[in-house]
């Protein structure tokens, strides 16, 4: 038994990893180099908002919250809409309920379908021509991330164009001009400055959204350009778009 025991004892000391010298020595590379990028991570972040006055910092907080709890909200109304249509005897009702309520909604997100509710005016004047489509693309972007749930920008005197998730923003082709004042090609029709944003979403968070340090309407101000935000109980968008049909995409087999 004694030289059986001592079989397995070298069996496990065998199968067992030894630590050398040369495995020691990555492992403690890359565990300083892990660390050493946590902490520049750290030191960067911290950097940044302490160059931030005490008033950017609650806004920057109260955006971060106002989004938490809409999508918290959002969450909830999910979890409440599976228990609908999943109940045995009125889940058939609700199933069909909650279709036709989607195709709202993607009537809505789609731009084939008008659209009210409260959001935010956002108008940009741009008297030097300095505001190009790159600048009016992130003013999207920045109200798609606050929330926006329909879009239509316009010239205050001419066509107003439906946002849609495919919505390009060119520079004129031309190289004209003459007065200075700006002008973008937004999905193929041309407007001109003063631009206006008509937004559906939660008022307050558009609106600080837009005014946080750094953002749209710190660059605009140094583009020599100008941006006013009224918030509004009620905003009501027109503006359609026809529904595309896929050229190439087909329902996918079950």
């Amino acid at each position: 038994m004694t030289g059986q025991r001592t079989a397995w004892t070298r069996l496990r000391s065998a199968m067992r990893p030894h630590a050398s010298r040369g495995n020691l020595l990555p492992g403690l590379l890359c565990a300083l180099l892990g660390f050493a990028v946590v902490v520049q991570v750290r030191s960067t972040q911290d950097a940044g908002l302490d160059g931030l006055r005490q008033s950017d910092l609650v806004r920057i907080l109260d955006d971060v919250t106002e989004r938490s709890d809409r999508l918290r909200t959002e969450a909830r109304d999910l979890e409440e809409t599976r228990a609908r249509v999943t109940n045995g005897s009125t889940g058939s009702r609700a199933a069909l309920d909650e279709a036709q309520a989607r195709a709202r909604v993607l009537g809505i997100l789609a731009g084939t379908l008008p659209a009210t509710g409260p959001g935010i005016e956002l108008t940009i004047s741009d008297p030097d021509g300095k505001v190009g489509p790159e600048v009016l693309l992130d003013t999207l972007q920045e109200l798609r991330d606050a929330g926006a749930e329909a879009v239509e920008i316009s010239s205050l005197a001419g066509p107003a164009v439906r946002v849609v998730a495919a919505t390009s923003f060119e520079a004129p082709t031309d190289s004209g001009g003459g007065d200075g004042a700006g002008r973008v090609v937004v999905d193929g029709t041309e407007l001109t400055s003063p631009y206006r944003f008509l937004v559906i979403g939660d008022s307050r968070t558009l609106a600080a959204a837009l005014d946080i340090p750094g953002g749209v309407l710190d660059v605009l101000r140094q583009d020599d350009a100008q941006g006013v935000v009224t918030q509004r109980d009620r905003v009501t968008i027109t503006s359609l778009r026809a529904a595309p049909s896929p050229r190439y995409a087909r329902p996918a087999d079950d």
